[in-house]
């Protein structure tokens, strides 16, 4: 697919209903996230042998530990024996035991040991084994995907391979250092499209456009993993936190890589990494995590001032932004919306929802809009 390209012009959204419908929301599960790479965390959140986590990746609970072989592997978190799940949360285990009859598997997922198991004619442990789900290292980010024939991220991601490994070249390295999330009332549609396009930026983000990224230069273009935005770092006169721009350090620019359909990587102005995780925990309701990745677990004075005016400017801002658009598409109002797209494809326009679009409809196949 390559870069996409659009032409100026007035287009429509996808229909009010699209993110309204209870029956659309299934079928999104099916079809979109039960076979899209999720973002669970990163290689340091498990350094250790027997360290894991349980993740809910669209409503089904899945287990990443660290073997000790020190690979990263993930897991159903279902007992092959009569489905009980085997871990909650986080931790460190040498072995993963049901508590329901004390199946015991390795952190390969081998069953090892099964209460009575000799008086059992055929019983056979090694038949037993904990279901895989697919999971790759992404830049030290831990990705799974419940398709098993799912296409591989650093394929799916080719392009943008080269531009990350110059703008957070240590992130396998980096550590999680702070957490920002809030639930929105809205579609996860309504999320994403809001955070790809930057048509309301000059509206409603004033500290983001006067202090993070220029507007005149800030541009979005669709790409067959996603969606990326560029834009230079403001002058030293008009930034709005205290980083250093070194076009030689690659700590220049504002760098987003948005991965269809639930997480983004993002780089600020000073080298400074974060990434969008979002759930859509039902037609109306997404979970939105935002983790920065920093070089150490505790952020310096400069790391800690971009967080918090993250915090407390753009990701807030976006809070009753996307809330209000759902209660306005729930109205029954509003048949379609309008798309308005500009020649240039500037940060005036609306292209990065046509992009957007195009990922969602060729997903969606037969069932599509």
């Amino acid at each position: 697919m390559g870069e996409m390209s659009f032409s100026g012009g007035v287009y429509q959204s996808l229909p009010a209903r699209a993110y309204c419908d209870e029956g659309i929301f299934t079928q999104e599960r099916d079809l979109i996230f039960k076979r899209a790479w999720q973002l669970v965390g990163h290689a340091t959140d498990i350094p250790n042998f027997g360290d894991y986590v349980v993740e809910d990746i669209s409503g089904v609970s899945v287990i990443v530990i660290r073997g000790q072989d020190g690979k990263v592997r993930a897991f159903y978190n279902v007992c092959v024996h009569r489905g009980h799940e085997l871990l909650n949360g986080k931790g460190c285990t040498k072995k993963m035991t049901c508590p329901y009859h004390a199946w015991t598997y390795d952190t390969t997922g081998q069953l090892r040991a099964a209460p009575n198991a000799t008086a059992f004619p055929g019983f056979d442990k090694s038949q037993y084994k904990l279901r895989p789900v697919l999971v790759e290292m992404f830049f030290g980010l831990i990705l799974v995907n419940l398709d098993p024939e799912a296409r591989p991220m650093a394929d799916l991601a080719q392009s943008a391979l080269s531009e990350i490994s110059d703008y957070a070249p240590n992130l396998a390295s980096y550590k999680r250092a702070d957490r920002t999330e809030r639930l929105a009332q809205a579609n996860w549609k309504v999320v994403a499209e809001n955070f790809n396009e930057c048509y309301h930026c000059a509206v409603v983000h004033k500290t983001l456009t006067s202090g993070v990224v220029d507007p005149d230069q800030y541009r979005t273009r669709g790409f067959d993993y996603g969606i990326r935005h560029a834009s230079p770092a403001r002058p030293d006169s008009q930034k709005s936190y205290s980083y250093v721009a070194d076009p030689e350090a690659r700590t220049d620019k504002f760098l987003t890589w948005w991965f269809f359909p639930l997480f983004a990587l993002q780089v600020y102005p000073g080298g400074i990494v974060n990434t969008y995780r979002w759930k859509p925990l039902g037609v109306n309701r997404t979970k939105i995590e935002v983790d920065w990745w920093l070089p150490a677990s505790e952020p310096n004075d400069v790391e800690r001032e971009i967080i918090l005016q993250h915090r407390t400017t753009t990701f807030a801002e976006d809070g009753p932004i996307v809330d209000s658009v759902q209660r306005g598409l729930e109205s029954g109002a509003l048949g379609y919306g309008a798309l308005v797209v500009d020649d240039a494809c500037s940060s005036q326009s609306e292209h990065p929802i046509m992009a957007f679009n195009e990922h969602y409809q060729r997903a969606m196949g037969d069932t599509a809009l």
